[in-house]
């Protein structure tokens, strides 16, 4: 039987960057992927990252004239519900064919000493005669295989084939995502009527609708992106009310693209005795957009520094050795990410016109926090005392709900709350549950972002 000291289940983009460091570090290292190679990350073409993220993480950024080029550009504007405001944003971006962009980083851990087999999918767990994790069983065109590793890392996204796997009474959750959980995305790949028209210039984000227009890479081309929770239909009818309230100039749909990504808060712990959930896997994704490519390399980064430590320290990759990973990752990132989502329930839950008013008067939908989404806001006491001084001077003049107020309030009140449990993250696996006792308390009182999906729409599209 094979040996290797790590064992990789998903070859996307968290697979292949962790397989690439790791072999870097000279351990070894194996991948498997469900799909054959033709067909990794095909559910979309065209996706982005951005260019300093790509940079912080090493990234190859491809140039024009490489396979997997798109486009390169400066990251729009967050406009209002009826497009009349906006703020602009400075972030350049990247766009490539995802394809050709992850068989690239494929090849470059191949070519770093991992090794990777295609059409291999994870079944279950290799255990010795204790019930601890020593590989993985998967399987192939030609029947079962098993291999011996010290850890295995499930990068397999919202499937989740090896965390699904875990018992119960695990340190990482293995629970199945709800339709309210993930994202549906449909992205309408369009070409302008008018071909003076550049696609740079719409460039931008709408929150209401969590909608967006991007540059698509070819001459006159955009894509025309909707995420929604639940199912594609619910996001399909939402873009219908984007199409109807913001004026855009005319186009045609060349084609649809459908695909979905993890819409969660952070998994409580990534470890367990033999294991580590990464990426998808561990709902890495930004809790404005749901975009995960990079920000789950945050994770990774820090989960090669440390198993890579042990390894050589000929430690084993206990859930005791590996904690650092969980409480360094809720400092650099976890804090902030989930920290953001009550704020989001209480925002998005604003009609059309509250939110259009709001973006006028710089209410929530300033630049402050438009322009420090997915990262540490800092919000002050005075610019909290800002944000609720104006909310109540739109209630006086009658252009705000007072309801939607106080869910407003509520909602940074709950993010304070997250962000200090957060910090009492214990340092080791010995105050896990009685911390995740709390923190399951605290998030059911929270709630998610599809509580505020529009109920009339979820009726219609259910008969």
């Amino acid at each position: 039987m094979e040996k290797y000291d790590i064992l990789i289940a998903g070859a996307s983009t968290t697979g292949a960057w962790f397989a690439k460091k790791m072999a870097e570090q000279g351990h070894s290292v194996l991948v498997i992927e469900k799909q054959e190679a033709e067909n990794v990350s095909r559910e979309y073409d065209i996706f982005h990252m951005g260019k300093k993220e790509m940079e912080r993480f090493d990234l190859d950024i491809p140039k024009q004239g490489d396979d997997d080029y798109g486009f390169v550009f400066t990251s729009g504007r967050s406009y209002s519900p009826y497009g009349n405001y906006s703020k602009q944003g400075k972030e350049t971006v990247v766009g490539m064919h995802k394809h050709e962009f992850i068989m690239k980083m494929n090849r470059q851990a191949e070519a770093a000493g991992a090794k990777i087999i295609y059409g291999a999918a994870f079944s279950d767990f290799l255990k010795d005669e204790k019930g601890k994790i020593i590989g993985a069983k998967y399987l192939t065109a030609e029947g079962e295989q098993q291999v011996e590793a010290q850890l295995v890392a499930d990068c397999t996204g919202i499937p989740s084939a090896a965390r699904r796997k875990l018992p119960d009474n695990a340190y990482v959750e293995n629970f199945a995502l709800t339709p309210a959980d993930i994202f549906y995305v449909v992205l309408y790949y369009a070409k302008y009527t008018d071909q003076k028209i550049n696609p740079l210039d719409l460039h931008g984000f709408f929150m209401q609708y969590k909608s967006w227009s991007a540059p698509s890479g070819d001459d006159h081309g955009a894509i025309l992106g909707i995420g929604a929770n639940y199912d594609y239909a619910y996001a399909e009818e939402i873009f219908k009310d984007v199409r109807k309230n913001v004026p855009w100039p005319k186009y045609t749909v060349d084609k649809v693209e459908k695909g979905m990504t993890p819409y969660h808060r952070t998994l409580y712990s990534f470890v367990e005795d033999g294991f580590i959930a990464m990426g998808d896997t561990a709902f890495l994704t930004k809790p404005t957009c749901g975009e995960g490519c990079t920000s789950s390399l945050y994770q990774a980064e820090i989960a090669v520094e440390v198993i890579s430590k042990l390894l050589k320290e000929g430690k084993p990759l206990t859930k005791e050795n590996m904690w650092s990973i969980n409480k360094r990752y809720i400092q650099v990132q976890g804090k902030d990410f989930d920290s953001l989502r009550p704020m989001l329930i209480g925002v998005i839950g604003y009609s059309y016109k509250e939110a259009e008013y709001m973006f006028k008067h710089d209410i929530i939908f300033c630049q402050k926090i438009l322009g420090g989404m997915g990262q540490d806001l800092n919000l002050t006491a005075a610019d909290i005392a800002k944000i609720v001084g104006g909310m109540l001077k739109g209630v006086a003049t009658g252009n705000i709900k007072m309801s939607n107020v106080k869910k407003t309030v509520k909602g940074l009140m709950q993010s304070g709350e997250v962000g200090k449990l957060y910090d009492e993250y214990p340092d080791t696996p010995a105050g896990y549950f009685a911390w995740k006792e709390k923190a399951d308390a605290l998030w059911e009182k929270i709630g998610k972002v599809a509580d505020t999906c529009d109920p009339e729409i979820l009726r219609r599209i259910s008969k």
